[in-house]
């Protein structure tokens, strides 16, 4: 059965050897039907191999999966289909939820049963495509015989509430994006209103059964059974941190890939990229069509370093060699300085607390009252946040692995439901900024750099902790990985010194000798609301006249930022083309 067009515009020409098959619409168990695009080889008749990108977004929009021009003539069918009541398909849109899972496994044994397949289908794609594998490959459709995943397992902490903090404008965008593909291209019959995704998500600003049905895959990533190909761009705000942390709970034949630093969540890069995609080649003739091609006799883990610019093979995830070190938070030694030192020497008995404006109180407090424009300057001169530099490394410092920064910390404020801690880390090199390794040039600026970020600062992890859910379950906790459950929120007593372990993006890059590591806190971040349906503030409409943060670093109260350092070994072997080829600035392809 074919669905009306709507005069929707394809790529004409179709790359050379692909036959495309629109708008085909196949039969779900409950009897809704999705509409898919099946992408074919124009040479042989078959049966082939299936690659599904399975996605929230309309299946015209193919930038984060398999493309056809490349797979296709290697012998491959690539499907691709959006959740139903999206684009052309029935039903009613859920946002990752258990019937999209369902549909995804429903999608897979139709695929399987088709002439055109010889009933092995995989599964490839990138963030939303990466979400659904997560939720539909532990249901374990008989015919899924292998995965290629680049995505967050977790919806709260990944996407929407990282660090328990409402990532507001992200989620904006993402759901006007989704209500639009949901409503777009007009009337389907059978079609429904998608449910409301915004109110979903403001409803539940903890963790618990919606998140965990609706994107939470790490619940149960260890029930699949195809073997899964992990590749994490790191950093990568949205995906790398839950992406890595669930590798080792996948019980399954499995490899790590962690990619190089090219872009802010450009994931597209690496479905572009040759080289990426003659080592993906290799992994699915593996798994799809029983090739030996030696993949799995290659090491499981290959990690590209920031740094060096280099690929290097490892055994495990993380290293079993780290060694996990501390860099202590120092003081001032004289106001005239811009900021406190980290370094290895633990703090002293007395050592002065420094001290912040946290000036999003009076940012969300004017705009709940729908005043626009900034918030007034403070009258005493305070920063709004607080900055700590390494002196110049004595040698070069392998940083592979979960990093986390433990802070102690208490705040002169009378509500604190939103009070919030902001942590970046980044290098600072002598004589200018960090130049990529390979290109030459100026490494590009992730989008967590703001005004207040120095030029020559170039960032690498980040991460947030809203203070009432410091709470930390130390049975799931793992090294340079805390674990908060977000479930039991518990507001602070003002000047109250508490511990907050805060989990920050990992790092894979070694830097050089003469170089420094530089760290920022802050209680605002322009990517974020503090304020979210939980404040308390809108319930007590006065400026708060008492904003001041504390940041203590002294030998009772030892603020630290827990780095995984690297020793060196000798190399299991080298990294060989394809993948060794898969640099910045990588011969890549667009059709």
């Amino acid at each position: 059965m074919k669905m009306k067009n709507y005069d929707v515009i394809y790529p004409d020409p179709l790359p050379a050897g692909v036959i495309l098959e629109k708008n085909i619409m196949v039969p779900m168990r409950d009897g809704v039907k999705i509409a898919i695009d099946i992408y074919k080889p124009a040479v042989g008749k078959g049966p082939w191999s299936v690659i599904l990108a399975y996605s929230p977004f309309p299946k015209e929009r193919s930038f984060e999966s398999a493309k056809p021009a490349f797979y296709c003539p290697n012998g491959y069918v690539c499907v691709q289909s959006a959740e139903r009541g999206i684009g052309f398909s029935q039903g009613q849109f859920s946002f990752h939820g258990v019937k999209a899972a369902r549909d995804g496994y429903d999608m897979i044994e139709w695929i399987a049963g088709q002439p055109w397949c010889n009933g092995n289908v995989g599964m490839m794609g990138a963030s939303g495509y990466g979400v659904m594998q997560w939720m539909t490959a532990p249901l374990n459709p008989p015919h899924l015989k292998a995965l290629v995943v680049l995505a967050t397992t977790d919806n709260y902490r990944g996407l929407c509430y990282p660090g328990g903090v409402l990532r507001k404008p992200f989620v904006l965008n993402l759901v006007s994006g989704i209500a639009q593909g949901a409503i777009w291209p007009g009337p389907v019959p059978g079609k429904e209103p998608p449910i409301n995704v915004l109110a979903e998500i403001f409803a539940n600003g903890e963790d618990g059964p919606f998140w965990w049905e609706h994107g939470g895959g790490w619940t149960r990533i260890d029930e699949i059974k195809a073997p899964v190909l992990n590749i994490v761009n790191v950093p990568n705000r949205l995906h790398a941190y839950y992406h890595l942390r669930s590798y080792a709970d996948i019980k399954s034949p499995k490899k790590l890939v962690t990619t190089p630093w090219t872009n802010e969540n450009y994931q597209p890069w690496i479905f572009e990229t040759t080289s990426f995609n003659q080592y993906i080649l290799r992994w699915l003739d593996h798994w799809l069509k029983g090739i030996d091609t030696g993949i799995m006799d290659e090491p499981e883990i290959a990690i590209y370093d920031n740094g060096t610019g280099a690929w290097r093979y490892e055994n495990e995830y993380p290293l079993a060699r780290t060694q996990w070190q501390k860099y202590y938070l120092h003081g001032k030694t004289s106001p005239q300085e811009a900021g406190g030192l980290i370094s290895r020497t633990p703090p002293m008995e007395r050592d002065k607390p420094e001290v912040y404006h946290n000036i999003s109180l009076n940012t969300e407090m004017i705009a709940a009252y729908g005043i626009i424009g900034g918030p007034p300057e403070s009258g005493t001169g305070q920063a709004r946040f607080v900055v700590y530099t390494t002196p110049p490394l004595e040698e070069d410092l392998m940083v592979w692995g979960p990093v986390s920064f433990t802070l102690y910390a208490s705040t002169t404020e009378e509500v604190t439901t939103d009070w919030s801690f902001f942590v970046k880390m980044g290098e600072m090199v002598p004589g200018g900024v960090p130049l990529n390794p390979v290109t030459g040039k100026p490494e590009i600026k992730p989008e967590v750099t703001d005004l207040w970020t120095p030029r020559e600062v170039h960032i690498w992890s980040y991460g947030c902790l809203k203070a009432k859910f410091r709470e930390v379950d130390e049975k799931m906790s793992r090294p340079g990985m805390p674990w908060h459950s977000f479930q039991r929120p518990a507001d602070l007593k003002p000047d109250t010194v508490c511990e907050f372990q805060i989990e920050l993006q990992p790092v894979f890059k070694t830097f050089k000798k003469g170089a420094r590591i530089w760290l920022k806190i802050a209680s605002d971040d322009a990517l974020y609301s503090t304020w979210d349906s939980s404040s308390r503030y809108v319930a007590r409409p006065l400026l708060p006249a008492k904003d001041d943060v504390y940041i203590y670093q002294d030998k009772k109260h030892p603020s630290h930022l827990l780095l995984p350092v690297i020793p060196d070994a000798p190399e299991i072997q080298p990294v060989k083309s394809p993948l060794r080829d898969a640099v910045p600035g990588a011969p890549r392809f667009t059709e």
